[in-house]
């Protein structure tokens, strides 16, 4: 009985299959039609009626084209410190890189556009008299290759804030003391603009470590490079103090 079921079945799905089959070919036909009528149909619509035209949207801003967020925004101040034999040889200093679309005046020195200028004092590492200087570590840390050992914090300075820098660097006393490091001048032009109350310790390590727990990082700044000729020492003090170029052994 179950034999004589299953040849029914099998007779009944031979017969049924071509029918599926013509079903399934008449359907694909019936559909090959349709789409020829609708592009005979279609065929006279103008390419414009076709379809819609996108919508335009606003130009994007071009590379290099600052954001609104950097309105007033002329420069970069950055507090430094580099120890070069821990913890009593090291150094601390200013560098101020120039954001605008014009030349800025820090201290006694005029610094182009998309340049920096390094601002320090020294003493017995220079050959030129005690006091401060200009680019000397600009130039230094780039070509000795020692800007991954700087540690260092910035702040952006409106014009205002530039104003009172390069005022208090006109002013400051053009000498190097114990009772007046290189600290004493770096904290004192930082503190001048921001308020931080950073005081000056006469060792280097002490120093960094002020910097490194108030939020300061290691190898992230980078200095514009100055040529050899714009390393200058500070002669005179205040307005009419003026710049002069160094020695070798000072530069270098």
């Amino acid at each position: 009985m179950k034999k004589i079921t299953a040849v029914l079945v099998a007779i009944i799905m031979v017969f049924s299959v071509p029918s599926v089959a013509f079903a399934t070919e008449d359907v694909e036909q019936t559909s090959v039609v349709s789409e020829e009528n609708n592009q005979s149909s279609e065929g006279n619509i103008p390419p414009s009626e076709e379809t819609t035209p996108p919508t335009e949207e606003p130009d994007a801003p071009e590379v290099g084209e600052e954001s609104s967020s950097n309105d007033g925004v002329v420069a970069t101040l950055s507090l430094c410190s580099a120890i070069y034999v821990w913890p009593v040889s090291g150094h601390t200093w200013i560098y101020v890189h120039n954001n605008s679309d014009e030349p800025i005046t820090v201290g006694h020195y005029e610094v182009p556009v998309g340049q920096g200028v390094s601002v320090g004092v020294f003493s017995f590492s220079v050959d030129d008299g005690w006091g401060i200087y200009y680019n000397i570590e600009a130039y230094k840390e780039n070509t000795k290759n020692r800007m991954d050992k700087v540690w260092s914090k910035s702040e952006e300075l409106d014009a205002d804030e530039l104003e009172t820098l390069h005022n208090r660097l006109l002013n400051y006393p053009n000498y190097w003391g114990f009772g007046g490091n290189c600290a004493t001048f770096a904290f004192s032009m930082w503190n001048s603009v921001t308020h931080d109350g950073y005081f000056s310790l006469l060792i280097p390590a002490i120093t960094q470590f002020m910097i490194m727990v108030s939020g300061g990082q290691k190898g992230v700044l980078e200095m514009y490079c100055p040529p050899r000729e714009h390393v200058y020492r500070l002669k005179g003090n205040g307005e009419n103090a003026y710049l002069t170029g160094v020695s070798d052994y000072t530069a270098n």
